[in-house]
């Protein structure tokens, strides 16, 4: 489970319930739509830490059926935030080095 802190002090975790819905299943993944919506909410300092998270969560489970799906969306969400921090220009650790 990957969690960030939003704007408003709140703290997301993801996935979170509803979509775990007990310790075998296939854990469903958040709707496009819903992903999009998170992506405003984040804080701008935890843009990036939060894709690394995302990318180094989905790494860990690749190979889990359970995980597959909730995988890409993972993926998706980190794409959705690096993204965002590319368009506010935000310093990504290359851009510190030249």
């Amino acid at each position: 489970m990957s969690s960030v802190s939003l704007k408003d002090g709140r703290v997301l975790h993801v996935p979170g319930a509803p979509f775990i819905l007990d310790a075998a299943s296939v854990i469903m993944a958040p709707a496009a739509g819903d992903l999009a919506a998170i992506v405003p909410l984040i804080r701008d300092d935890q843009l990036l830490l939060f894709a690394k998270r995302l990318v180094d969560g989905a790494r860990k489970r690749r190979f889990s059926e359970r995980h597959r799906d909730v995988n890409r969306a993972k993926l998706e969400l980190a794409r959705m935030c690096i993204e965002r921090a590319l368009a506010e220009g935000q310093q990504t650790p290359t851009d510190e080095h030249g």
